[in-house]
């Protein structure tokens, strides 16, 4: 079951990679194009905050309901400090990624408040685009310890 749910997790972050790119170029495009914000930027917006909701969700259920395959009393002293080193970086890793995902629904709001299309163009690159900055920030960190 753990293993299956790691899958899902790293799947879901490998989509919201790509859907965050997409974003932030049609973002970018349409602010410098002077285009109309569409339903197709809402799209994107809803499958980027979605996302983001997944991965928070299957974090949280790897972390604190589903026991890895080791117990803790079968490993070595050696074993145990590098799971609870491990542990103590999935708690940074979550909250980084929470502090983004809170700056991803603040960017939702504030493009669903802003009256012409250039502002929200500027609060979806802006708040999306920070909320990427992090999140890839954060899984670097975090796959480079893990490696």
């Amino acid at each position: 079951m753990h293993q299956i749910l790691v899958s899902i997790h790293v799947w879901s972050s490998i989509l919201f990679s790509f859907i965050a790119i997409i974003l932030l170029l049609y973002t970018l495009k349409g602010l410098l194009t002077k285009s109309e914000f569409t339903k197709k930027h809402i799209y994107l917006e809803n499958s980027f905050i979605s996302l983001l909701y997944l991965g928070l969700i299957l974090g949280i259920v790897l972390y604190f309901f589903i026991e890895h395959d080791k117990s803790m009393g079968q490993l070595s002293i050696e074993q145990a400090q590098e799971v609870m080193s491990s542990r103590f970086w999935a708690i940074e890793h979550f909250s980084v990624m929470l502090f983004a995902l809170m700056l991803a629904q603040i960017g939702k709001i504030f493009t669903l408040k802003a009256i012409n299309s250039k502002n929200k163009f500027k609060y979806a690159l802006f708040y999306y685009g920070l909320a990427t900055t992090i999140t890839f920030i954060s899984t670097g960190f975090y796959l480079y310890y893990k490696a």
